[in-house]
């Protein structure tokens, strides 16, 4: 129960500033009529490849040291299961966006609302008993999933407006609205975010 309460907190803290990033960012990628498209996929694709890029140098440095604690609760490895996780989340949301689907949940994730705080410590108890090797091959397999849909769809799928399982706001009822292109911009985000914070880990570790 300590464990919970520390990984909640630790979650929290962390989701504070993706989620201001998040509120800053979705606006500046809503399609309007009439102007160029924000970002062709190849570019969206290479932005995709520089988060899988950016594991993978840091691979070798993750095996040595995954069961390092990098926050109280969570090890490096539940930090890659975690990125691992959202790969999935991500690609499962593109793909139903993409085949015309609707959504049957929804994760709000403002700090006063229950969101993914839960959501990630759900994930977390799912991912934690894999081996180190399935989950960074989880995380290449669905990010590179992603990069293929980006490549398919045609640009009315990729910058239409859809509707996501995500609120931003904490209300469940006012859910995103944007664009596949837009979901995986917020992938390479949330990514990178966590990216960093290995990237700075490792460094203080192997100094």
């Amino acid at each position: 129960m300590a464990t919970d309460r520390a990984l909640l907190r630790s979650l929290t803290a962390e989701w504070a500033g993706l989620e201001a990033q998040l509120a800053r960012d979705l606006p500046a990628w809503r399609p309007a009529a009439g102007p160029p498209l924000p970002l062709s996929p190849t570019a969206i694709y290479a932005q995709l490849e520089d988060v899988l890029q950016a594991m993978a140098e840091m691979r070798p440095a993750i095996e040595r040291h995954a069961d390092r604690f990098v926050t109280g609760a969570w090890t490096l490895k539940d930090l890659v299961g975690h990125l691992a996780s959202w790969a999935a989340e991500f690609r499962q949301e593109v793909q139903t966006a993409a085949g015309g689907g609707s959504f049957d949940y929804v994760i709000p994730f403002a700090l006063n609302v229950i969101g993914p705080n839960e959501w990630n410590a759900r994930a977390a108890l799912r991912q934690r008993p894999l081996p180190l090797a399935d989950l960074l091959q989880q995380f290449e397999r669905e990010t590179r999933r992603l990069q293929d849909l980006v490549l398919e769809l045609p640009p009315p799928a990729l910058y239409g407006e859809a509707t996501f399982p995500l609120a931003p706001s904490g209300d469940p009822g006012q859910l995103v609205r944007g664009s596949i292109a837009i979901i995986a911009l917020g992938k390479c985000s949330h990514d990178l975010h966590h990216l960093g914070r290995i990237r700075e880990f490792l460094g203080r570790l192997e100094r």
